[in-house]
């Protein structure tokens, strides 16, 4: 299975597709703010994912 392919069935996938609809749902964003919000959210947190990502590798 590809873990980068969206899985409806995968727990940790439906997180995700929660949270975004919740955005959609609970807080009244279009679709369009939506993912303008995930592309902006892409830029500003890949520097800290990619140091957790690095932190965990060393640690391991």
């Amino acid at each position: 299975m590809d873990k980068t392919k969206l899985n409806q069935n995968d727990p940790h996938h439906q997180l995700l597709i929660a949270t975004l609809a919740a955005f959609v749902d609970d807080f009244g964003y279009t679709t369009r703010e939506l993912f303008q919000l995930v592309d902006h959210s892409k830029n500003q947190l890949w520097p800290a994912l990619r140091e957790i990502e690095l932190e965990k590798k060393e640690s391991e």
